[in-house]
């Protein structure tokens, strides 16, 4: 038995798989999944066909509490889904109760929490921490050490530089009955390295958020905004219009 009470068991290797693999019984592998050497397979976890999961990446876990933790964990999650021919780097850690689409990279050390809901062809880079409840489109890609909080949503082909961190409650905790809210981010937006993106900001599709700014309003679509804290300094030029689908 496990700490959460589940029973445990390590399968019998298939083709592919490496050392030290844990698969618990609950778990759906379908054909010709790749697991690398010491992955965990919790239950309530069904991983797609063609899939490659790396080494020591934790699949499954169920969200705990310790300590002066407010927020209480859910209970009634619904299963990690992974679906087909993606990547999930080594010693990443996905959460029960959180869907992710075909054709998705998930680098090294990244952890997604539960309820989170990514698309597909979708790339999340090394390092990167997602919060519960965040949905993330077709074809956007969040570079390495990013950090989003809770209740984002990032439209299809954003493009979100290295080092940004977002927020879901400007009051950092110290007001009671905040309704939480990350920023959205539209369609084709680009955000660059080392941007701070403050709860309930809406950046337009198309739009630009230079590298270091500091959003505390919204970025209207297809113009460029930069500094701390960031204004809107002019259009996109035609050039620099990033595809959308």
């Amino acid at each position: 038995m496990d700490e959460q009470g589940n029973s445990q068991r390590s399968v019998e290797r298939r083709p592919g798989w490496g050392m030290n693999v844990v698969v618990y019984p609950g778990a759906i592998i379908e054909e010709e999944v790749i697991l690398g050497n010491g992955v965990v397979v919790h239950d309530h976890v069904r991983v797609g066909r063609g899939t490659v999961v790396n080494d020591n990446a934790v699949l499954g876990r169920v969200p705990q509490v310790a300590g002066i933790i407010q927020r209480a964990p859910k209970r009634d999650l619904t299963w990690l889904e992974i679906g087909k021919h993606c990547v999930v780097g080594a010693s990443a850690v996905l959460y029960v109760g959180t869907t992710i689409g075909d054709d998705t990279l998930i680098g090294d050390l990244t952890s997604i929490r539960e309820q989170c809901k990514i698309g597909n062809h979708v790339v999340i880079g090394r390092g990167v921490m997602l919060n519960y409840n965040i949905e993330i489109r077709d074809r956007a890609r969040i570079m390495d050490s990013s950090h989003f909080g809770g209740d984002a949503i990032i439209e299809e082909d954003v493009f979100v530089g290295p080092h940004v961190c977002s927020a879901n409650d400007n009051t950092i905790g110290l007001r009671a009955g905040v309704i939480r809210q990350g920023p959205r981010l539209g369609r084709g937006a680009s955000i660059g390295i080392g941007a701070i993106l403050l709860a309930g900001v809406t950046v337009g599709e198309q739009a630009i958020v230079a590298a270091g700014a500091l959003v505390i309003k919204d970025v209207p679509a297809r113009k460029i905004a930069m500094g701390v804290p960031a204004q809107v300094s002019g259009d996109v030029p035609p050039d620099l219009l990033r595809p959308i689908g």
